[in-house]
């Protein structure tokens, strides 16, 4: 049966009990009330009114009193005027109130009938609803304390609405310890394949929790970008993500982006070990939902940091994988530097200066042996007299940390390079601009005896799919 919304479903001795001389109430998982769909607060309170309309229990104080059922208000052991103690006798039964926050009360001075028209409070309650679905049999969880560690799962699986206990007195109350905790809630959706959120007070304008419901934003959709399950990470797949790892500083470091002279400050530093971006957010994803320290710094270090509670550090936004504040992957793949965005540790944006992609498609005469060669010369450089056909012919350079000229060993039917398109004035190139800041290519490639010499020309624009394909014709005339 679904979430009981009308007390009359709640029939005594069944799915309810009630104690009146220990001033309790249980619920029971039996009949029409199932633990995980629950009971509202305004049901329950609404089932009391009717039971109180009769001498077997109006004799005795009534056991709550509802504020606003709107805002889901309510209190036990008080009745509007008097407090007298009533309280639900477990947390198996709290744990099936639904849709409301509630405080718990004690009568400060009983008299003979129980009561006092002041009283001490033992308990507090905040009705957590979570908005927003969630793939099935998802765990939430939450926090009450802004702190490494100290998650704890919701009771039930799927969407949330459970009271969670954010004030403890064992004064009042010696089955509850003493404790406040109605500063601080954060509730996270982290489940592996999906795509995370995670959720403060401030996201639907509270600032502190309280006897009252308080909505959490949690949901989460297929992730895409997730490219391995974590069977695969820590099994057939453990030497790929092996060294992705994550360290946290206490300290700035300082970054050098695209120049000596363009340093700067990050604290959470992502090792993507030559890895593909999806690669990264597959195993930075699983990290986030580990109940241990993915903290791998060694100096300077944070200390502890539980990958459960750690904040997001990485989003898919279409393709472009995009860092949270302070966030900087080190070791990325060349192919992938423009498809990252960070934001340093001012929140500054920063992302690296356009790196071109030249792709050059070579046929099987060309590739045979993985004897061939290829050299990529400039053309039409500003200087004069460094081009293709000279004796200073320039090669262009990759983008690399240390410019390497553009040529080799034909060893596969594509090979691709990367060009620091913003940068690179070989040639006297300065003029970076979409229309004229093209940089002209004659690329050469042979093979001896299999593969004629063959001269294709290209050019090279502020793009990722730059192709320039070389056809030879087989030689059949070459002796040694």
């Amino acid at each position: 049966m679904p979430k009981i919304i009308d007390g009359d479903d709640l029939n005594v001795g069944t799915e309810i009990t009630i104690d009146t001389a220990a001033r309790t109430f249980t619920l029971v998982s039996t009949g029409n009330l199932v633990a995980k769909d629950g009971v509202t607060l305004q049901a329950l309170y609404s089932k009391f009114v009717k039971l109180w309309e009769t001498s077997t229990y109006n004799a005795f104080p009534f056991p709550m009193y509802a504020i606003d059922a709107k805002s889901g208000q309510f209190e036990f052991g008080f009745d509007g005027s008097r407090y007298n103690a009533w309280r639900p006798a477990n947390d198996a039964t709290r744990n099936m109130l639904r849709d409301g926050g509630w405080n718990e009360y004690r009568p400060t001075t009983p008299d003979t009938a129980g009561t006092d028209s002041s009283g001490d409070l033992a308990r507090r309650y905040v009705g957590i609803v979570s908005l927003g679905e969630v793939s099935a049999n998802a765990q939430l969880y939450y926090q009450t304390v802004n702190a490494d560690g100290g998650q704890v799962p919701f009771v039930y699986q799927d969407e949330a609405n459970q009271g969670v206990q954010i004030f403890g007195n064992a004064t009042v109350d010696a089955t509850t310890t003493t404790f406040n905790t109605q500063t601080f809630f954060k509730a996270f959706c982290r489940e592996a394949g999906k795509t995370y959120s995670d959720s403060v007070l401030a996201d639907t304008g509270q600032t502190s929790t309280g006897a009252y419901t308080v909505n959490v934003l949690l949901s989460n959709a297929d992730d895409l970008n997730i490219v391995n399950t974590d069977a695969e990470i820590t099994g057939s797949e453990a030497a790929t993500y092996a060294n992705i790892d994550v360290s946290y500083y206490t300290v700035s470091q300082a970054i050098d982006i695209n120049s000596a002279t363009d340093n700067f400050d990050f604290r959470i530093i992502i090792d993507g070990d030559g890895k593909s971006l999806q690669q990264i957010y597959t195993k930075i994803q699983y990290l986030l939902r580990q109940n241990s320290d993915i903290n791998s710094a060694v100096t300077n270090s944070q200390g502890t940091v539980t990958g459960q509670t750690a904040d997001s550090l990485l989003r898919f936004v279409g393709d472009k994988l995009v860092c949270s504040q302070s966030v900087f992957i080190t070791n990325l793949a060349a192919t992938d530097v423009n498809n990252v965005e960070f934001t340093d540790q001012g929140g500054t944006a920063r992302q690296y200066d356009f790196a071109a992609t030249l792709t050059l498609n070579f046929n099987s005469f060309l590739t045979s042996g993985s004897t061939g060669y290829y050299v990529v010369y400039i053309t039409d450089s500003i200087t004069g007299g460094d081009d293709y056909g000279t004796a200073t012919a320039i090669i262009l350079d990759d983008n690399q940390s240390t410019p390497t000229d553009i040529a080799g060993t034909i060893n596969a039917s594509s090979i691709s390079a990367n060009i620091d398109y913003d940068n690179n004035s070989q040639g006297g190139r300065t003029d970076k601009s979409a229309a004229t800041g093209q940089i002209g290519i004659t690329v050469v490639a042979g093979n001896k005896g299999v593969a004629k010499p063959v001269v294709a020309t290209g050019t090279i624009e502020r793009s990722k799919s730059n192709v320039v394909t070389l056809t030879a014709e087989q030689d059949r005339a070459y002796t040694p």
